[in-house]
Parts: structure tokens; sequence; C-alpha cells
């Protein structure tokens, strides 16, 4: 009998059987190694990013345009998330997409009608739309819930400004109550001889320097017939006083009253008026005068506006008919305002037509203003005037047309010593110095003048 061995394996088979053997062994250790190592990685890629944090985030950092888009597209996914319409609707609110935002706060409350949030950025929405009455009412159901003193006091400035722009009568002005000194109150001549068709005469008289109390009262009356029209009608009384200490002759009193419709529309305003206005000189009937106006302001940019002006007054001087006149006044002028700085250029042309003709003139003014703010409530002024007016006729005692330059300067501070919280009110001080510097063809007609004025002015 034979005995069988057993076969003796190749080296291919070996080989091949060993490498069989080994991936039978370790088959099941490498898949787990192989998952464990997948869920690692992709465990450690970044997470796809929550919309509704990443649109908070964008919303703290004013990105509105960003976190619309972020969270419409979220909305898409899930439309009643009710977090996400909420900010949806902020981020359409704050983008001006007004309409989008009131559907947004109202799916909101489809989901949880008691969302007090979600109530006041709606009435706010409505507010903008212009349902006054809409937003009134979902600012009362916040308020019937008894919410924490901030909102309170929130709604309360809304519900304030909302009743203080359904008013139709609007009443402002202000009160100026100053002290000055003039020292040439009689404009007296700076030469004390003139020259009469070629004789030298000596004048009478003196420069006369006094001290004077002024009082000014402006008054207007603004009416609107209904919210949010173009439309208004303002009406405006001036009251001017001047009483100087020893030179009574010289006290001035002034009456003005102007009304007429105001149109505002985006960035321009227009307006006309009808007016009145009554002087006495020294406490004795001066001048009556009648007058139409109409002027505008054109905001060009937010640095640049333009202003323009015309006027038309009948005068009637009742101690001197010759003066009586017909008057014309347009006026046209740049405004630059940047930051705390603001300049404005004045062109201005008159012409008089009275009833003798060497009281007539044209006359050509150019005006040019600086104002800036400065710290701790102070503000600065510096102002200067040119001004040339030629006569038709000649001057009956100096038989030449009656030629003149004029030229005004004046500076001033001021400083607001009380201002309300509501800025409507404020109590303001200040102190100015002018002077002129008159010259003309006829020497009786040339001058110099100084006046400094210290003032306290209440506005409200």
């Amino acid at each position: 009998m034979f005995r069988r061995f057993p076969r003796r394996k190749t080296q291919r088979q070996a080989q091949v059987g060993g490498f069989m053997m080994k991936r039978q062994q370790v088959g099941p250790c490498s898949a787990a190694a192989i998952l464990l190592a997948l869920v690692l990685f992709f465990g450690s890629l970044p997470a796809a990013a929550d919309p509704v944090l990443s649109g908070r985030q964008m919303l703290a950092e004013q990105r509105y345009d960003e976190a619309y888009e972020l969270l419409l597209t979220a909305f898409r996914a899930d439309p009643g998330h009710p977090e996400i319409n909420f900010l949806l609707g902020r981020a359409a609110f704050e983008s001006g997409r007004t309409e989008e935002a009131v559907m947004a706060y109202e799916r909101v409350l489809l989901h949880n009608p008691e969302a007090n949030r979600a109530k006041l950025e709606l009435a706010r929405s409505y507010l903008r739309l212009g349902s006054r009455e809409l937003a009134r009412q979902y600012f009362h159901e916040v308020l019937a819930t008894n919410p924490p003193e901030p909102v309170w006091q929130n709604i309360q400035r809304f519900l304030a400004a909302m009743d203080a722009a359904e008013k139709k009568h609007f009443i402002n002005g202000l009160v100026t109550l100053g002290v000055g000194y003039d020292d040439n109150v009689n404009t007296f001549p700076a030469n004390d001889t003139v020259r009469f068709n070629g004789w030298q005469v000596d004048l009478k008289g003196e420069e006369k320097s006094n001290w004077l109390l002024n009082t000014n009262l402006v008054l207007n009356h603004i009416y609107r017939a209904r919210y949010n029209s173009p439309w208004n009608w303002k009406t405006t009384f001036t009251n001017y006083n001047a009483f100087h200490e020893s030179v009574n002759d010289m006290d001035l009193n002034l009456f003005a009253l102007s009304t007429g419709p105001t149109w505002r529309r985006d960035r321009l305003l227009l307006q006309a008026a009808v007016g009145y206005t009554h002087v006495d000189l020294g406490f004795d009937r001066y001048l009556g005068m009648l007058g139409l106006s109409a002027g505008g302001t054109w905001l060009l940019s937010p640095n640049w506006a333009l202003n323009g002006g015309l006027e038309w007054r009948d005068r009637d001087f009742h101690k001197n008919d010759d003066r009586d006149s017909t008057n014309l006044l347009v006026t046209l002028g740049p405004v630059f305002s940047h930051g705390d700085n603001r300049v404005g250029l004045t062109l201005g042309y008159e012409t008089n037509d009275a009833d003798t003709d060497h009281y007539s003139y044209d006359r050509w003014r150019l005006g040019l203003r600086y104002d800036r703010q400065l710290p701790n409530d102070f503000a600065a002024f510096a102002a200067v005037r040119y001004q040339e007016t030629d006569y038709d006729d000649d001057e009956p005692l100096f038989n030449k047309a009656r030629e003149d330059e004029t030229i005004f300067y004046q500076l001033g501070l001021s400083r607001v010593f009380w201002r309300a919280a509501d800025s409507r009110r404020s109590l303001t001080g200040q102190i100015s110095y002018s002077y002129t510097d008159a010259d003309s063809n006829i020497e009786l007609y040339e001058y110099t003048k100084s006046v400094a004025n210290l003032a306290l002015t209440y506005t409200f």
C-alpha cells in the first residue's frame, strides 16, 4: 500500500493562497477602518451655514441686501419657518422692500398671532407705507400686553410722532431781545463840508452815537389740509423795534404780515406770498408797503442747493409823495454745505421806479456769507456784501445823478445755552459787529457806520 503524502503547493499557489488568506483574515478590520476614516473626514468638513445665524449676523453688520438674498433663498426652502420669515421681513424693510416686509411679518403672525416683535415691525412697515390706522392698531395691540418699559417708551414715541404728523395747525417762531451801540445813528456824512453847484457848504450837526434797545418777534402759522400733502399755507407776522437812548426821532417800529401757499416735494421747495409792511420812524408814520413775493430752494445734491426769489413792492412814503414807487427785487445764489461749514453766495438786482425820477434807481448787489458750527454749541459767521446803485436823474441841488457804492461787513458768534429734548425750543445768545462804508459821487451821501449788538433769542 502506498502512503499518500500531501502535495506541496507551488510558489505561485502559495503566494496566491497566502494573499487570499490575508484578504480573508484582515478584510473585516480593513472595512471598519475605512468607514471610520470616512466618518472622521466628512465630520471634519464645515457644516452648511445656518441661514438664521448668518442672516442675523448680516443684519447686525447692516449688510441688508445680502441678508435679504440669503434669507429669501432660505424662505423658498422652508416657507413656514417663523424665524426665517421674521428676519426676512427685517432685511426687506431695511433694504427698502417695505411691501415684502409686510408679507413676511404677516406670515409670522399666521404661525403665532401673539408675536409682539412681528407686530411692532409690522406697525413700522405700515407706517412707512402710509397706512397709519393699521400701524396705530398694531402699536396699541402691543401696548395692551403691558410690554417692557423700553418697548413701551419706543411705541409712545412712534405714536407721538404720528399724532404730530396728523396735526393740521403748527405754530413756531422766535423772540429776540438785544442791546446795541451805533456810532452814527443819523448816518451823518463822513465830511462836514459838501459842495452844492460848486459852492462849499458847511453842514450843521454831527455824528450821533447812541445805545439802543431792539426787540424782534416772528410768529409763523402753518396750515396743512391733510397728511403727506405737498401743499401748506404759511402765515408770518413780524414786529421789530429799535429804541434809542436819546435820538428818539430815529426810533423804528416795523409791523409786517404775509400769507401764502408753500409746496414741497423731494428736493424742491416753492413758496409764494402776499404781504403788507408798515414802518414808523420816530413814532410817526413813515412807510407803507404792499408786496407780492415768490421763491424757492432746489437741493441739487447733498452738498449743493440753489436759492432764488422774486419780490414786487408798492411803496407809499407818507411824508414825501415824490418817493412813492414800485420796486422789484430778484435774487439768485448757490449754497454749499460740507460738514460743519456752510457758504452762501447771493446775486441780486433791484429796480425802483419812483414818482420823481431822481428817487428812481437800479441797484446790483453781491453777497457772500460763511457759517461754521463750533464745538460746545458755538457757531460763528462772517459776511460781506457789495452794493452799487445808479439813480436815474440828477439831484436837484447837485446837477448830477447820484451814484453810490456801499460795502457791508459783518461778524458774529453765537452759543446755544439751552435746548429742549425735542430740539424744538432753544435759548441762544449772539454777539455781532457790522461796519458800513458808503461811498458816493455826492459827498452828502458818504458815511461810515459801526454797530455792535448783544442779543438773546428764544425759539419755539
